[in-house]
């Protein structure tokens, strides 16, 4: 299944599918919240598996989507989340960079932080649904 999942996002990012539509309300980042964890989740795998050109190709649609979601909460003056989303897109960039420049070394410290300005961003302006699920906290938009 997990290889699968990595064969699946690396064709979709590889063959120019990827396209990452406008967030234009709650909706849309919600969508492109499920695509950071669905991406990143194959990011993981193909790092774990040494797939280079998957990793690579995970990460510019990563820095995509980040793109995207900064350019959401900015027009929606939330600033410290827009900054983190930044800090995302710019650790997906070196992870890209990495990669192509093949800077294997660097590679888990840089997966790291992007999974911490992940779980910085879920802490500070996530919370739970009451029927299950996650949403952005009120008053952050």
């Amino acid at each position: 299944m997990r290889a699968y999942l990595v064969v699946a996002v690396s064709f979709f990012v590889l063959s120019g599918l990827s396209q990452v539509p406008e967030i234009v309300d709650e909706s849309g980042f919600d969508a492109a919240m499920k695509d950071v964890g669905k991406t990143f989740g194959a990011v993981r795998e193909s790092i774990e598996a040494r797939e280079g050109e998957q990793t690579a190709a995970g990460a510019e649609h990563l820095v995509e989507i980040f793109t995207g979601v900064k350019t959401f909460l900015e027009a929606h003056g939330a600033d410290g989340a827009a900054n983190i989303a930044e800090d995302a897109r710019q650790a997906a960039s070196d992870l890209k960079a990495a990669v192509d420049n093949q800077d294997f070394s660097s590679i888990a410290d840089i997966r790291n932080r992007i999974g911490g300005t992940c779980g910085s961003c879920h802490n500070d302006y996530r919370e739970e649904n009451p029927d299950g699920g996650y949403r952005i906290k009120a008053g952050v938009i």
